[in-house]
C-alpha cells in the first residue's frame, strides 16, 4: 500500500491545509504577535515555521535562545520539515524555518542554510531503533547490512525521488536496495515477524521501507504502519512494543530521552543513546547518512539582514 505523504498531495490541497495551519497554529512568543520593530534584533522580526516538538525541544527554540540568543517574534507551527514548511517559507508567510539538510528543496529553492558554529544541533546520524526480542542475529545483520550502504548525498537523491519527481517511496526503496546489491532473497531473517513505524515525513517513510523490503526479502514477516506523526506519538508506542522497529537519528533521540545530554560529536552522542534507551529497545549501528536539523531562510531574507550564521538572527536589524 503506497503511504499517503502530503508531499503527493494535490496544490490546491496542501494551499489550503497550509492557509488553515498557519491562520489555526501560530503562537506568540512574545507579547507582539507580529515581532519588534525593525531596529530590534533580527529574529524579533521574524516568524519561525517548524514542527510542535521545536517549540519546546532543547536543541530548539530553547536551544536558540540558550547558546546564539536568539528569539523569534512569533512560532508557527508547519509540519515535520516538509512541504507545508517549504511553502510558508517561499510565500513569506514564515521567515525562518526549521528544514533537514538533506531536503531537496533547500537547493531547488536557493535557500540558505545558516551555519551553527555553536553546534546547538548535535550529530544526527540514522540509525535503526529496534525492540531487544526482535533483533535476532539474522535481523541485525540485515538491517546492519543496509546502514553500512546509507551516505548523506544518496539519501538527498532518495528524497528528491519522492518530493520532486511524486515516485512512490516503496519503490524508490526497492529500486535503492536493488542498486546497493541487497535485494537478493535468502532466509536470513526467516521466523521473524516485525512491525516496521515510521514518522510523518518522506525521508523517514523511505527509510522505514528500506528497513522493510530488505527484511521481507530475507525471509521476514513485515507489518507497516507509516506516517504515525512526532516523536512523542510513535516512541511510547516503540517501547511499549506495538512497533518494533523504527528508523530514527541519534541527536534528536538522544535529547528526547536524556534532556540534559551535552553529547554533539557523532561517536558521542551514539554512545550516549545507548544508554539512554528504554531496557527493551537497543541500537543498531549507525550510518554514515547523517540528516540535521538546519535554520534556513531565503536567499532575499539572508541577503537583507546579511545573515550566514544563527548567531546572525540576534544582532539588531
Amino acid at each position: 500500500m503506497k503511504p499517503k505523504i502530503l508531499a503527493a498531495a494535490p496544490a490546491v490541497a496542501i494551499a489550503s491545509a497550509l492557509a488553515l495551519g498557519l491562520s489555526a497554529c501560530g503562537s506568540s512568543s512574545s507579547s507582539s504577535s507580529s515581532g519588534s520593530s525593525s531596529n530590534g534584533p533580527v529574529g524579533s522580526q521574524m516568524t519561525f515555521g517548524g514542527p510542535p516538538e521545536f517549540k519546546t525541544r532543547p536543541d530548539g527554540i530553547p536551544g536558540l535562545k540558550k547558546n546564539y540568543g536568539v528569539e523569534f517574534g512569533k512560532y508557527t507551527v508547519t509540519d515535520t520539515g516538509g512541504p507545508v514548511t517549504v511553502n510558508a517559507l517561499k510565500r513569506g508567510q514564515i521567515q525562518a524555518a526549521d528544514l533537514f539538510t538533506t531536503d531537496p528543496s533547500i537547493q531547488a529553492n536557493n535557500f540558505v542554510v545558516l551555519t551553527d558554529p555553536k553546534s546547538n544541533f548535535a550529530a544526527q546520524n540514522v540509525v535503526p531503533i529496534i525492540n531487544k526480542a526482535k533483533a535476532t542475529a539474522g535481523v541485525k545483520q540485515v538491517l546492519n547490512g543496509v546502514q553500512a550502504k546509507l551516505t548523506s548525498d544518496g539519501l538527498a537523491q532518495l528524497v528528491g525521488k519522492v518530493q520532486n519527481d511524486k515516485q512512490d517511496p516503496k519503490a524508490v526503496a526497492q529500486g535503492w536496495l536493488k542498486d546497493q546489491g541487497l535485494s537478493a532473497t535468502g532466509t536470513g531473517a526467516k521466523g521473524s515477524s516485525i512491525t516496521v513505524g515510521s514518522a510523518n515525513f518522506p525521508e523517514n517513510v523511505i527509510l522505514a521501507e528500506i528497513y522493510a523490503g530488505a527484511l521481507e526479502d530475507q525471509g521476514a514477516t513485515v507489518n507497516r504502519k507509516l506516517n504515525i506523526g512526532s516523536r512523542e506519538k510513535y516512541f511510547p508506542a516503540l517501547k511499549a512494543g506495538s512497533l518494533d522497529l523504527f528508523p530514527e537519528y541519534t541527536g534528536v533521540t538522544l535529547q528526547y530521552l536524556d534532556k540534559t545530554a551535552t553529547a554533539t560529536a557523532p561517536d558521542a552522542v551514539y554512545a550516549a543513546l545507548t544508554k539512554a534507551l528504554p531496557s527493551n529497545l537497543i541500537a543498531l549501528d549507525k550510518a554514515q547518512a547523517e540528516d540535521k536539523d538546519a535554520i534556513v531562510v531565503t536567499k532575499q531574507t539572508a541577503d537583507k539582514f546579511h545573515l550566514t550564521s544563527i548567531a546572525d538572527l540576534a544582532k539588531k536589524g
